[in-house]
């Protein structure tokens, strides 16, 4: 083994995160797996499946659509990578997209993918600031078409979830029980900040932090004027490439999202594209607050919860199992083969210099 290059600076440890995260996640990927192929086999129990699946060609069209966003995911990286000239092509938003896809798999999904993708993208390569740029840019992206679809959804299908409601009282409360606490919580969290930062200003916590979080916010102002740059930058001479960023994400998010649907069909359902939709973002708005990682339990109890009252009892689920099977482990299982190929391939092309490097040139 040789020893270190002594000129290449030590990784820090907030550098040194996904690595380990990774490392973790797939060890940890192959039993959450097989635990959720128990579940599938379990809820078949009994079950003709052959019967039951009326239109089993539609699981590997439902399978095929499960790696879009993968791939529009990391085109989007790729082409504002492009347009600010960081090099890091199609290959690194792989890279990103799928290590940020298996790091996020056994981390809680209330801590969000955005802090693990910022951290890939340094690792790539790309300054920190221009990584906030990027994920700030897809942040926008994604909030614009979001909200676009869900109402466009809410127009098709908004009758079907306003009936169902009407017929639920206890859970129209429950939700408004819990959005009333959720926004306490969060205004009880802002006041707190507010009264934090006002004893940080008026140095009553010592002048020791007070200086410190004085650094520490003049920071945030440099970084965020130079993410601010980066924005006038593109309304000034990137309008194309957001537009085009904006069709891939549409492309994304349709996808993303109705997977459901058409592995309800392949079980004999009666397909309703926009509701099933819209139930499919309601299940994953659920899940992403939930504790666990990767939203374990959390996506299974708000599919079975959300679409009960629009799916026959026989095959809920087995199409839930399906589901999930498909819309998560599916694609996860493609990133972990992806970043394995990609890792693989770029320690080979790092020997192959390295070997290039140490040979006798001849003399001339």
């Amino acid at each position: 083994m040789s020893a270190p290059d002594p000129s290449t600076p030590p990784l820090a440890p907030w550098q040194r995160l996904p690595r380990r995260t990774l490392a973790i996640a797939l060890s940890v990927l192959p039993i959450v797996a097989l635990a959720n192929v128990a579940v599938l086999v379990w809820s078949l129990e009994g079950i003709d499946l052959a019967g039951r699946l009326v239109a089993p060609g539609l699981l590997p069209v439902a399978a095929g659509v499960a790696f879009v966003p993968m791939l529009t995911n990391a085109l989007r990286i790729a082409l504002w990578s492009r347009f600010f000239g960081l090099g890091l092509g199609l290959r690194g938003g792989l890279k990103v997209v799928t290590g940020t896809m298996i790091a996020n798999s056994i981390t809680p999904s209330t801590a969000g993918g955005v802090p693990i993708k910022v951290l890939f993208l340094i690792g790539e390569g790309v300054p920190a600031r221009k990584a906030a740029s990027l994920i700030s840019f897809q942040a926008a992206e994604d909030a614009a078409v979001l909200a676009s679809l869900v109402a466009l959804c809410l127009g098709f299908s908004g009758f079907q979830l306003a009936d169902f409601l009407a017929r639920q009282p206890g859970l129209l409360a429950r939700i408004e029980a819990d959005l009333a606490l959720a926004g306490g919580l969060g205004l009880g969290v802002l006041a707190l900040l507010v009264q934090l930062g006002g004893a940080l200003a008026a140095g009553l916590l010592g002048e020791r932090l007070r200086a410190g979080a004085a650094g520490l916010l003049a920071r945030i102002r440099s970084f965020g004027g130079h993410v601010l740059r980066d924005w006038v930058g593109v309304i000034r001479r990137g309008k194309g490439i957001a537009l085009a960023n904006l069709a891939i994400a549409l492309a994304q998010w349709m996808a993303r999202f109705a997977i459901a649907g058409i592995v309800l069909a392949a079980f004999g359902q009666d397909w309703h594209p926009a509701l099933y939709w819209l139930l499919q973002y309601l299940v994953q708005a659920i899940s992403s607050v939930v504790p666990t990682p990767g939203g374990a339990g959390g996506a299974e109890a708000g599919f079975l919860l959300l679409f009960a009252p629009f799916v026959a009892g026989s095959v809920l689920v087995a199409a839930m199992s399906t589901w999930r099977l498909i819309f998560f482990y599916l694609p996860l299982a493609g990133a972990s083969l992806v970043f394995f190929l990609l890792q693989r391939a770029e320690r080979r092309r790092a020997g192959v210099s390295s070997h290039l490097a140490a040979a006798p040139h001849p003399a001339e």
